[in-house]
């Protein structure tokens, strides 16, 4: 009996680590996949796609294609969390990451404008809204097979390992632009850009070997066991706990709107209006993203033992400060100041909240409807803010003759809102509340 139990300890423990290999490489894929398309939309895909318009126009363009691909989140976030509240997690997973790496070997694929003419675009947002139908429940899956493994201790911890493989995955898209950006100009606009995307087959590979090996949930096999999964997941999640969808909007929509303008729109600001090289900000980018592969379990494992609130409340105070100094940082057009704010932004602001929000969301919705409930949560506000909000800050600029303070106020607002919805969660039950923002006990 003792050497069964032993066994069955190891064997659970195995399990543990191969899904939580498999959630950092899933978030791998599928943040190399996002970060590429939009570093390709704010740097080249102007001229291939856009060709007929004035340079500022061609830049918006190309980040409205990035925008139309948080469009299909909310489908494909439904139509797969769907099953995988009705039928398992992972076949679920396994789904998504094919999905979402089909088409991004198919935009490196693709004739541009003056191949084909208006057909190039077109066929480029269809690739993109494919690419976000499996990005809409891949990392909700990834966020919930961690919730449902293991013990309570390490609870935060634990969920925010996936967050690791999102800058992970923007590591290496970054990395790899920015050596194909050293390319001249002729060769990087007719075949080098095609590359990092036709690479994605390769961590495409290596993410299907890693999840076709994991077991599923214990907490969704007692579900189906017990007769407890529900037919329409999305009724029952929006029936029952609708108070809490709306109190993740207001959490998951101003992350999403900090994330897009950090790591795109200031890209394409600072080799637009600042006229600054691209390798600047692709740098920036990379280190401080590197740096929050660390920050990011780490803020995860502070959220057990301080609470998640305060963590959350830390990277809310990063951005109002973001919002007041960082154009006037950017405008020295100093590399090393660049890299700095760059840091605070992503490896400090972005990486303590989305170290945190796995945690908070997964906690708030029944098992039943767990992955359905933080799909409403997460992909509605992807669609109507992390997509438009590059294009939007870009407008912004333009309609204000150049001035940048709009978007300061955007980050200011976002960050206000970020905080208030975090205490009208702690207004909730005080399970849902402790649960959510609580250290661990």
């Amino acid at each position: 009996m003792t050497n069964d139990h032993a066994t069955d300890t190891r064997e659970e423990s195995r399990n543990l680590r191969r899904t939580a290999v498999a959630g950092i490489i899933g978030s791998t894929v599928e943040y190399y996949d996002f970060t590429l398309y939009g570093l390709a939309a704010a740097l080249v895909f102007g001229p291939l796609f856009f060709p007929g318009q004035d340079p500022a126009t061609q830049v918006i363009s190309s980040l409205l294609t990035f925008a139309v691909g948080y469009l299909g989140r909310p489908v494909g976030g439904l139509l797969f969390s769907h099953f995988g509240d009705r039928f398992g997690r992972k076949p679920m997973l396994v789904g998504t990451l094919i999905l979402m790496g089909a088409a991004t070997v198919a935009i490196g694929l693709l004739p541009t404008y003056g191949a084909i003419g208006v057909w190039a675009p077109i066929l480029l947002g269809g690739c993109r809204v494919l690419q976000g139908m499996g990005a809409g429940a891949e990392y909700v899956g990834a966020l919930v097979m961690m919730a449902e493994s293991g013990d309570r201790r390490r609870y935060g911890l634990r969920v925010s390992l996936p967050g690791m493989g999102v800058f992970a995955g923007i590591v290496l898209a970054t990395g790899v632009f920015a050596v194909i950006a050293t390319l001249p100009e002729e060769s990087l606009l007719t075949w080098g850009w095609r590359v990092p995307f036709l690479a994605s087959v390769v961590t495409l590979a290596i993410g299907m070997w890693i999840r076709v090996g994991i077991r599923e949930t214990e907490e969704f096999q007692r579900l189906a066991t017990e007769k407890r999964t529900t037919r329409l997941p999305v009724w029952e999640a929006i029936r029952t706990q609708w108070r809490e969808i709306l109190i993740g909007f207001g959490l998951n929509g101003p992350y999403l709107a900090f994330s897009s303008l950090t790591q795109v729109y200031l890209l394409s600001y600072l080799t637009g209006p600042l006229g600054l090289p691209a390798g600047i900000g692709l740098t920036a980018n990379l280190v401080s993203s590197a740096l929050a592969i660390g920050t990011v379990p780490l803020f995860g494992w502070l959220g057990d033992r301080l609470g998640r609130g305060r963590v959350w409340l830390f990277g809310s105070g990063v951005f109002v400060l973001f919002g007041v100094a960082v154009f006037g940082l950017l405008a020295t057009g100093d590399p090393i100041v660049i890299m700095g704010v760059m840091v605070v932004g992503i490896s400090l602001g972005l990486a303590s909240m989305y170290a945190v929000q796995g945690a908070i969301l997964t906690a708030l919705f029944e098992p039943q409807h767990r992955l359905t409930g933080v799909v409403l949560v997460r992909e509605p506000t992807a669609a109507l803010v992390a997509g438009p909000a590059p294009a939007f800050a870009a407008w912004l600029v333009l309609a204000a003759g150049g001035a940048t303070w709009p978007v300061g106020a955007l980050y200011i607002l976002s960050a206000l809102v970020a905080a208030g919805s975090l205490f009208a969660l702690r207004g909730r039950s005080a399970h849902a509340a402790s649960a959510a923002v609580g250290a661990a006990s």
